[in-house]
C-alpha cells in the first residue's frame, strides 16, 4: 500500500483498513470515531458523531476535553498507523483547546510530522462542523519493531 518513500499509493484500500481498524478496540464503540478520508501523504481524516454523553455537563452544549484528547489521539495514531502498517502505541499526546467545541460533529485531520524507525509524531487539528478550528494536538508514537 505504500512505495518506498512512504507514500501511500492506494488511499482507497487504505481508508477500508483503517476503518476496519477503528472498529476493533472496545473504547471507540463508545466513542463511535469514522475514517472520513486517508490521502496518499497520510494525511487522514476522522469524524466524531456528537452523542450527548460526550459534554462536560449535563444537558451542556460543548465537549468534554476528554473526549476531545481521546479524538487527537486516535487521529494521530491513525496517521501513523496509515503510514507504518501496523499499531504504534502512545508515547506522549498534548492537545491545546483553541475555543470551547460545540455539540455537534467534529472533525479530526492528522498528518505525520516525522515517521522514524522508533518514534514517529504526527500533528492534529480539530474542527466542529462549522470548519471552526477548536483543538490542536500532537502524538508522538513508538513505532520500533521487536
Amino acid at each position: 500500500m505504500m512505495n518506498e518513500v512512504g507514500l501511500i499509493t492506494n488511499p482507497m484500500q487504505s481508508l477500508v483498513r483503517l476503518r476496519e481498524e477503528l472498529s476493533n478496540p472496545p473504547f471507540h464503540d463508545v466513542l463511535g470515531p469514522v475514517a472520513e478520508r486517508v490521502e496518499a501523504d497520510g494525511t487522514v481524516v476522522v469524524r466524531l458523531p456528537y452523542q450527548p454523553e460526550f459534554c462536560g455537563r449535563r444537558g451542556g452544549a460543548f465537549f468534554h476535553g476528554g473526549v476531545i484528547a481521546s479524538l487527537v489521539d486516535i487521529a494521530a495514531h491513525a496517521a501513523v498507523a496509515t503510514r507504518t502498517g501496523r499499531m504504534a502505541p502512545t508515547i506522549d499526546l498534548r492537545i491545546d483547546y483553541l475555543k470551547a467545541a460545540p455539540a455537534t460533529e467534529l472533525f479530526a485531520t492528522a498528518r505525520v510530522l516525522r515517521l522514524g524507525r522508533s518514534v514517529s509524531r504526527a500533528d492534529v487539528e480539530i474542527r466542529c462542523a462549522a470548519g471552526e478550528l477548536v483543538a490542536v494536538g500532537r502524538g508522538t508514537f513508538s513505532t520500533l519493531i521487536n
